[in-house]
């Protein structure tokens, strides 16, 4: 689920810009940050582990010179926590090019096969070099039937943006799983996973590439767009549902909007009496506040946030979730002591942040907490880029409601129906992989398995 930015402009120095659009996407991933920028003659490359302001300072900046550049930040759900695996990645061969990656593939060891029968070596884990290097190995002149040549290999999820001397190209993998935006302002276009990161530097959205999708745009600002490899429409729901800026427009809906009407249809499901309503912040504040409206009921904050502390869930070992938790939040016991307490999750997935926060609560003095999450019960393995990817991780992967119930320690446990996440969202057009076990791009549960047990055993 990482961040990927793309900016073309006629005469402007882009590094500046393409930071700033990092800075927005910064949700997006926590562990590298890179840059990458072309001035004519060759692509400068910086990168590192750390947020976007702790890897760029002024100097690095403006040793990033150019008219174009691509950006990333990255939440790892395999590899190491490393400049190894930092995007941007670069090749040379048969000429320069550069390119950042959202998204997972479930065949890169066949890839990487297919690759060192071509002569040619991928360093890091990241499957974003495998994707580079297919690329660069299939390219000879037109960009466009490069592509045709990855998308017909690769598998799995994938919005990329490759930088060349002749101009951007992004691309979208034949589900369009993971998110990717084309804005334009005056003399420049720009690629983004986001609408939020176009909003902050003034650009205005033309459209959502499509499934299968390739656009070119050019020195000149000519832009060329080709459907090469279409398969369906399967978005990732938890887009909406907990990653996407709440600010953001992914796929044509609206961020806020979704997560607004999570909490309607939560109301419908819910029958218990309670004395306030109070979110997990930030990511289900908005579908607490329209519980609340719709229940009739006093909306609260019952914890309260450090907001410098980073993303729990994607924090890449258990050990740092877990303390994380309680560095990140702290219960108001003026607001919970004594009543009885509807708390409003996103989602839950290993159960983590839900034990400790309703641990808390009751050492304030809650009488009872209420667990509701806006998500249907997370029971199997996300193969596309969320990092969970085996069942034994998950609170839902073996257990049942009132089983998790115990064990989070809550009064209640209510989730989400499927009916009501997509009404929600409005649209059936979703990859609910992680929730039905129904994998869009057709892999069999005995090739989730082993891909998870490889990547919790990396050899």
């Amino acid at each position: 689920m990482c961040g990927i930015v793309g900016i073309i402009t006629r005469n402007e120095n882009v590094s500046y810009s393409i930071y700033r659009a990092l800075v927005a996407l910064q949700h997006r991933g926590q562990s590298a940050s890179g840059i990458a920028t072309f001035d004519g003659e060759e692509i400068t490359l910086r990168k590192g582990p750390g947020l976007v302001n702790e890897v760029f300072d002024r100097s690095a900046l403006e040793s990033l010179e150019g008219n174009m550049g691509i950006g990333h930040v990255r939440y790892p759900t395999a590899g190491t926590d490393g400049v190894k695996d930092a995007q941007p990645f670069m090749t040379n061969i048969p000429q320069t090019f550069a390119l950042v990656e959202n998204g997972n593939l479930t065949n890169d060891a066949r890839i990487r096969e297919l690759l060192r029968e071509r002569g040619r070596t991928v360093r890091s884990t990241s499957d974003g070099e495998s994707i580079l290097k297919l690329f660069a190995s299939s390219y000879i002149s037109d960009p466009f039937e490069a592509l045709e040549s990855v998308m017909s290999v690769a598998e799995g999820s994938y919005s990329v943006i490759v930088l060349t001397a002749d101009g951007l190209i992004a691309f979208r993998d034949p589900y369009a799983i993971r998110p990717l935006v084309l804005g334009y302002r005056e003399g420049s276009y720009m690629f983004a996973s986001e609408t939020a990161a176009l909003d902050v530097l003034g650009y205005k959205k033309i459209r959502d590439l499509d499934a299968g999708e390739a656009v070119f745009v050019d020195r000149e600002l000519n832009i060329d767009s080709r459907v090469l490899n279409k398969k369906g429409i399967n978005h990732c729901m938890f887009e909406w549902v907990y990653f996407g800026r709440a600010d953001s427009v992914i796929d044509g809906i609206s961020v806020y909007e979704a997560r607004l009407n999570l909490g309607r249809e939560l109301a419908e499901l819910f029958d218990k009496d309670v004395d306030i309503v109070m979110p997990v912040p930030d990511t289900s504040i908005p579908a607490a506040i329209s519980f609340s409206e719709e229940k009739g009921l006093r909306y609260r904050e019952g914890v309260m946030k450090n907001r410098y502390i980073g993303r729990t869930f994607i924090m890449e070992s258990q050990s740092k979730r877990e303390n994380a938790v309680r560095d990140k939040l702290n219960p108001m016991r003026s607001e919970v002591n004594g009543r009885r307490v509807a708390m409003i999750d996103d989602s839950i997935v290993r159960g983590t942040t839900s034990r400790e926060i309703v641990e808390m609560l009751k050492k304030e003095g809650a009488k009872e907490v209420h667990l509701l999450s806006t998500c249907p019960p997370i029971k199997y393995p996300c193969v596309y880029g969320i990092d969970f990817s085996t069942r034994g991780e998950l609170i839902a992967g073996e257990k049942g409601v009132e089983e998790i119930r115990r064990e989070i320690g809550c009064d209640s446990l209510t989730y989400q129906s499927m009916e009501g996440l997509s009404r929600a969202i409005g649209s059936k057009q979703l990859c609910t992989a992680c929730l039905s076990g129904e994998y869009p791009t057709g892999i069999t549960h005995e090739e989730v398995r082993m891909l998870g047990a490889k990547r919790a055993h990396p050899a």
